[in-house]
């Protein structure tokens, strides 16, 4: 009785470990462009919050100014609040080890269905709901890549949720 108790122990004691190291390692997006696996960054400025384990490195995110190929200030300055929301969701993409549990099926380089809290998302548009921009997503809509449409108020393209209501207020 005593040893099956001894071995049941390090049964859970040895699944636990396995666990919390799984856990932390994450997985890194295999697009080419991230790092294979996630390891250590403790130079990491941009995006501190991934500095014990992170899929980019310091170089990967010295601009961070857009994603990929596309910027984000295309029709003027962000304000600070809202830049540091975009920052935050690249510092996500660039660097999580948690981003490819949401990887496009299509698209390796790209993220689906990522959830969100709805304070974020509430707070996210709050801060740039009065920044310019030409297109409701920069990185698939063509008008995103030149401002073909003209800049507008991003409260004016997109669709927020109230407490009470769902609005869409106009479309690019």
């Amino acid at each position: 009785m005593g040893m099956s108790r001894v071995l049941l122990g390090l049964a859970l004691l040895t699944s636990l470990l396995a666990a919390a190291v799984m856990s932390h390692e994450g997985a890194c997006l295999r697009d080419g462009r991230h790092k294979a696996t996630p390891s250590p960054e403790p130079h990491l400025k941009q995006c501190s919050l991934y500095r014990e384990n992170s899929c980019c490195s310091e170089t990967d995110v010295q601009d961070l100014s857009g994603v990929d190929n596309s910027v984000w200030d295309k029709c003027g300055l962000l304000s600070p609040l809202c830049e540091s929301f975009l920052k935050r969701v690249a510092c996500f993409y660039r660097c999580s080890p948690d981003a490819a549990r949401w990887t496009h099926p299509h698209r390796d380089s790209s993220l689906k269905a990522v959830p969100l809290c709805h304070s974020f998302c509430r707070d996210w548009y709050e801060a740039c709901k009065m920044d310019m921009t030409c297109a409701r997503d920069w990185t698939t809509d063509p008008r995103g890549q030149n401002c073909s449409g003209g800049c507008v108020p991003y409260q004016q393209v997109t669709c927020h949720t109230h407490y009470w209501s769902f609005t869409c207020l106009k479309k690019i």
